[in-house]
């Protein structure tokens, strides 16, 4: 591995139940450690990172630069709502997920939810993990919100060295 994988990353990545096989969407990548472990760990996925920042988009490529040239790892900026970003992403995915995206739970991100929702296949999973405090009802409360949104089963709250916020596309979503 190139660099240290933050622990909060680990677990998040640990609560993703992967398939050797599986389409994975992770939205905020950061310096791009989730995206290192997840292709270390499970060489067959098909990876693609998402996030606004230039800077982001700059250090998880060049943190996982074998697995870009290779394609395993597609590496896009731009914004979850933006309705011409899923075009370009390659869908539909198993599993999305990010690890200390504030947006969730700052303000309602009802539309970033669905945009989310709409990329997934059927059964397929959202999970947005936050490292703090295990009695932080705030951030809890604020994704179970933004996971309010019509695309998307009932929340569920996982604990585990984590908060993990997670809902499932229904295999008879909308959208």
């Amino acid at each position: 591995m190139v660099g240290a994988v933050p622990e909060r990353v680990q677990r998040a990545v640990a609560l993703l139940d992967l398939r050797g096989d599986a389409a994975v969407l992770e939205i905020g990548p950061g310096p791009g450690a989730a995206a290192e472990l997840v292709l270390a760990w499970h060489p067959g996925v098909r990876y693609v990172a998402v996030d606004r920042s230039a800077t982001a988009v700059a250090r998880t490529t060049a943190r996982n630069r074998a697995a870009v040239d290779d394609g395993r790892l597609v590496v896009r900026q731009g914004d979850v709502a933006d309705p011409g970003l899923a075009d370009t992403l390659g869908g539909p995915f198993d599993v999305a997920f990010a690890v200390n995206v504030n947006v969730f739970w700052t303000r309602s991100a009802r539309a970033e939810a669905g945009a989310l929702a709409a990329l997934l296949v059927p059964g397929g999973a959202l999970w947005l993990v936050y490292e703090t405090p295990g009695d932080d009802d705030r951030v809890v409360d604020g994704v179970r919100a933004s996971l309010a949104v019509p695309e998307l089963g009932e929340a569920v709250v996982v604990h585990d060295g984590v908060v993990a916020v997670g809902a499932r596309r229904p295999h008879d979503a909308p959208g």
